[in-house]
């Protein structure tokens, strides 16, 4: 086994989801875990978010700083994989063979063949948990000859409250519509108890399960954050805060109840979760205040071929009372699916025009691979073909947006104009999200 000495300075870098944009948004929490682990076995890990700069020249500067021996990312989809592929092209240009690069990530669990030209240069995939995969392939001699894959408990690894930059991440009262504190964004779960066919969480490692921290565990981490950098507010960018059961979200009410639902938060949400009014005042009372929410189509049949899960009362019910209740949403909603009529577009266009304080993010629909709808929109015709390195890289470079093609069998003409109406509104409504009045802070704790 190779001592924390042989293995040398291992550089963590999150190379970012935007060229110049929102640097700081969201802290690297994947890459913090993943030092934080590395950090409890005496190893020398440093980590950097390259978010919003340029790769060459941070990259540059990193490796001349660190001298590292290691290189690990943290590969994403869409431009981070752009990016991604950027940084790996300066280490070997800076250092040659001479730094083992190491990718874990979502992108990696969407592309895992090795021959991918995505991972040349690449010397090991993670796939699953990179906490204690990284680990074994640094300190095991043999590990460098092959993948690895492996799960953690999350309860047990380390919070990153170590990393100097954290609380660069920290943002005023005002840049949170409808929470009024002082906050940052937070991850604490990994997988998702939902099954939507055209989600990259279908290739998760390991198995799709549904990780997260246990509620005193994370409630203790959110005070550690309190007391670090006076924060109150925190926004979960989980892909899955409350599981189907509500088992989780349930406990995590429990907790802020005995501690006086001292703080405001913000999640992602699905339809059915908005169901129950009942539900929704209990997260209400424990300080919820902003959610994301997956409605992506209006129709009940679009919606089912998605795997959203079923709702018996009319969407804009469902969305209008949770509005009144005092929560902001934001929603995702699409059109393009596969299969989608007309019709159908026009009635999500409907549905945007009768709810009209929802805002929302629209996109059209693209396959990825691994996932039920994208295998068979495009990825299990795409795979007979003969492909050139350039054309994979530019599948795999591609991501939701508005440049996407057609898969719904609407001609082109008339899904445009759905989609300039759409995008239309898009702007109208999220410039009215971000003008949200303040609402007052929940009562200090008892």
């Amino acid at each position: 086994m190779n001592t924390a000495a042989e293995v040398g300075t291992v550089l963590l870098v999150h190379p970012g989801i935007y060229n110049d944009f929102n640097p700081l948004a969201f802290p690297p929490w994947g890459a913090l875990s993943v030092a934080s682990h590395l950090r409890a076995h005496d190893i020398n890990t440093v980590v950097a978010d390259l978010n919003g700069q340029d790769i060459y020249a941070s990259m540059t500067a990193l490796l001349r700083e660190h001298a590292p021996a290691v290189v690990g990312f943290t590969c994403k989809l869409g431009l981070a994989a752009r990016r991604f592929r950027e940084a790996v092209e300066c280490v070997r240009r800076e250092r040659g063979d001479d730094v083992r690069i190491v990718a874990g990530g979502p992108l990696v669990s969407t592309y895992p063949d090795p021959l991918h030209p995505l991972w040349d240069s690449v010397d090991n995939l993670l796939l699953g948990d990179g906490e204690s995969a990284l680990l074994t392939l640094l300190t095991d001699p043999e590990g460098a000859n092959h993948s690895a894959h492996s799960e953690v408990d999350l309860n047990e690894v380390g919070w990153g409250m170590w990393w100097p930059e954290l609380g660069d991440y920290v943002r005023p009262a005002e840049y949170w519509p409808n929470m009024n504190a002082r906050g940052m964004h937070v991850a604490s779960a990994r997988g998702c108890t939902r099954r939507c066919t055209f989600c990259y969480l279908n290739t998760h490692v390991p198995g799709k399960r549904f990780r997260y921290v246990g509620a005193e565990r994370l409630f203790d981490r959110l005070i550690d954050l309190r007391e670090t950098f006076n924060t109150t507010g925190y926004y979960f960018v989980d892909d899955c805060f409350i599981d189907r059961g509500q088992h989780r979200l349930n406990d995590f009410i429990e907790v802020n109840r005995s501690h006086g639902n001292p703080f405001v938060y913000g999640c992602d949400v699905q339809l059915p979760d908005l169901a129950d009014p009942a539900t929704l005042e209990r997260m209400h009372t424990s300080g919820f205040r902003c959610l994301y929410l997956g409605i992506e189509a209006a129709s009940p049949a679009v919606r089912k071929s998605l795997g959203k899960g079923s709702v018996r009362e009319p969407v804009e019910t469902l969305v209008n009372r949770a509005l009144d209740m005092g929560f902001l949403i934001r929603a995702s909603i699409g059109i393009g699916w596969p299969g989608e009529t007309l019709e159908e577009m026009k009635a999500t266009v409907d549905l945007i025009g009768r709810v009209d304080r929802l805002a929302f993010d629209a996109y059209k629909f693209f396959p990825l691979p691994g996932t039920p709808l994208g295998e068979s929109a495009y990825w299990a015709a795409r795979r007979d073909m003969a492909l050139t390195k350039d054309q994979l890289l530019e599948d795999s470079y591609a991501d939701y947006s508005e440049f996407n093609a057609n898969y719904s069998g609407v001609p082109d003409a008339e899904l445009e104009e759905v989609w300039g109406h759409m995008l239309d509104l898009e702007q109208s409504r999220l410039a009215a999200y971000a003008a949200t009045p303040m609402f007052p802070p929940p009562p200090p704790a008892t």
